[in-house]
């Protein structure tokens, strides 16, 4: 059976804080694998259960509230119908779950997204769900492919699978005693007020950079910020601006790791002094405009320390068009990490998500790629581009929070680039990065192939 992976499709429950961009495209897509049957391989992120205003607890009656919501959200019906025509072909769905998705691992939500197939019971037990706490390992042709969400690797991020009830949890698991990691308590705290109340639409679509999205939204907006900021949230990004240059920030000592971001600002003690100012001082006192050259340098300094991993991400490639970006070529931290996987596991070949950025490299007998994701993507500047760009981009959020000004909608960009694995003739499998526009069609980016046993 042939293999689609798919990653980050963060389907939402149709309300002001979805990003899924994918809701024609996706389904399409799909229809594509029906026939012959085909294992849809769904790598995390997959329903986005942060897009609401609840409660941050794994609580099961509100699990299953929030997982009806997304299933009867027209953005996402048809994809879920589409799941259940791959299943009824005789192919099978398997969601692993991510850090959006931790709610997978109750057995009524489960039942919810089953019951949405809109196929007979059947036919809906095809889709099949799997944790993450350990990577899934495909043998095609011989050769064993990783499968893997990839949030192990991001300390503020990292799924609290020790107390994650449900199949494969051991037997002291509780969800009462769940903690949600710092990533999903930025989303629900900062970033969706931001959104919605201040309608700082580009707030998310910078991740999974959060503490980067948080910066640069201090650097548009600190009133937003600090209306947005909750008691103790405020305590803490108040507390590391008052003791920077003391501490040597880690993530293990930040639980939000925005100590560690506000360092990497390199902000002079009077721009921390005005920034503390701006979350604790009166309403009055805050203001785009007050002492000009101050404020410039310091917005200035919080957009590029927020944006700066983003835009290294978005590394421009020479193309005449000017619409391409994204290298697909991996960071050093992305390909040691695929090779200390590939290690551990014994595979040739290593298959992630959640970055959102598409990958691909072969090289040392070891295959990485990335599946990138299925929401709008933001063109920022180039990392090196002067502070007179920098300026007229914050200026520009600024002045048009939605995106919905032409000058800010191109800056708005999708890509979609699904995986496939397909069993060669004589052993090994055959890997390949697309690129997939239902008007344009599948195309294969690169493409590799992974031998079999030893070879």
């Amino acid at each position: 059976m042939r293999t689609l992976i798919l990653s980050d499709l963060h389907l939402g429950n149709g309300g002001d804080y979805d990003i899924f961009c994918g809701s024609g495209a996706l389904p399409a897509l799909l229809d594509r694998f029906v026939d012959p049957p085909t294992r849809v391989i769904v790598n995390g992120d997959s329903m986005d259960f942060l897009l609401n205003e609840e409660p941050l607890e794994l609580d099961v009656a509100r699990a299953v509230q929030q997982a009806k919501a997304i299933a009867s959200a027209s953005p996402t019906i048809p994809t879920l119908e589409a799941f259940g025509r791959i299943c009824k072909a005789g192919g099978e769905v398997l969601v692993r779950m991510g850090n959006h998705d931790v709610e997978l691992a109750l057995a009524e939500v489960r039942d919810v997204f089953r019951k949405s197939l809109q196929q007979p019971e059947s036919v809906s037990q095809r889709m099949i769900f799997e944790r993450g706490s350990e990577p899934h390992i495909l043998t095609v042709g011989g050769a064993r492919i990783l499968v893997t969400h990839g949030e192990q690797d991001d300390p503020f991020n990292q799924v609290d699978y020790e107390n994650l009830p449900g199949p494969g949890a051991s037997g002291s698991a509780q969800a009462a005693h769940f903690k949600y990691s710092p990533g999903s308590l930025l989303v629900k705290e900062i970033l969706n007020p931001l959104k919605r109340k201040h309608s700082m639409r580009f707030a998310d679509l910078l991740k999974p950079d959060f503490q980067g999205a948080v910066l640069t939204a201090l650097a548009v907006d600190p009133l937003a910020v600090r209306v947005a900021l909750k008691g103790e949230t405020l305590e803490i990004i108040s507390g590391a601006l008052q003791n920077l240059g003391e501490v040597s920030f880690e993530p293990s000592a930040d639980e939000l790791g925005m100590a560690f971001r506000l360092q990497d600002a390199g902000l002079t003690p009077e721009e921390v002094g005005l920034l503390i100012q701006q979350l604790t001082g009166a309403e009055e006192e805050v203001s785009f405009g007050l002492l000009p050259d101050v404020f410039s340098r310091m917005y200035l300094k919080l957009s590029k320390a927020g944006l700066k991993l983003y835009a290294r991400a978005q590394r421009h490639l020479a193309d005449d068009s000017g619409q391409q970006f994204f290298s697909y070529e991996p960071g050093d931290n992305e390909w040691n990490e695929a090779r200390r996987l590939g290690e551990k596991y014994n595979a040739k070949a290593v298959i992630t998500g959640h970055s959102h950025a598409a990958r691909f490299r072969e090289d040392q007998g070891l295959l990485y790629a990335n599946t990138g994701t299925w929401i709008w993507l933001m063109r920022l500047p180039d990392e090196d581009a002067s502070d007179d760009a920098w300026l007229e981009f914050l200026q520009d959020l600024k002045e048009d929070p939605k995106l919905k000004t032409p000058k800010n909608e191109a800056k708005l960009e999708k890509r979609f680039t699904p995986v496939t694995v397909e069993e060669k003739a004589g052993g090994g499998a055959t890997v390949t990065l697309h690129t997939w526009d239902p008007s344009g069609g599948l195309h294969s980016v690169r493409s590799a192939t992974v031998n079999g046993g030893n070879s």
